[in-house]
């Protein structure tokens, strides 16, 4: 089937678009046997870089991919799964963190272990592709 397209900038964001697609759902597959969605992944990785530190579900939200993320919902399946504690911040009652215990830590670095070829997703990519796709993409988003 054949896609017509009313000039190259709609092809370029059907292309965006479509790509966003693939790359999420190669993700979505790698993640499957962990039991891990890919938003989940992503804040466990968040709560891993501060490990053993916690960060507030805002702070969190602020270091997502996904400015939509439903914090609540992605952190109480997180929870749920016995993968993030929330804490009651001693100095401010108010305010509740969110912490990897030892051991999810330990399963979170297991999974990122996993991943250390992400990049094969693009590694048929030259150099200068991926340098020039990187400055169109920060440029999109950069406006």
């Amino acid at each position: 089937m054949h896609t017509q397209f009313v000039n190259e900038y709609h092809r370029l964001i059907k292309n965006l678009h479509m790509t966003d697609g693939y790359i999420f759902n190669h993700f979505a597959q790698k993640l499957a046997p962990f039991d891990l969605s890919v938003q989940q992944y992503i804040a466990l990785r968040r709560l891993s870089e501060v490990f053993p530190n916690s960060l507030t579900a805002g702070e969190l939200k602020e270091k997502m991919t996904d400015l939509n993320s439903d914090m609540t919902r992605l952190t109480d399946r997180l929870v749920t799964k016995n993968l993030v504690v929330r804490e009651v911040d001693a100095q401010n009652r108010r305010r509740v963190n969110l912490r990897l215990t030892e051991e999810s830590y330990r399963f979170v670095e297991n999974v990122a272990a996993d991943f250390k070829d992400f990049e094969s997703v693009v590694s048929h990519l030259t150099d200068e592709e991926v340098r020039m796709m990187n400055i169109c993409l920060d440029k999109i988003r950069n406006r």
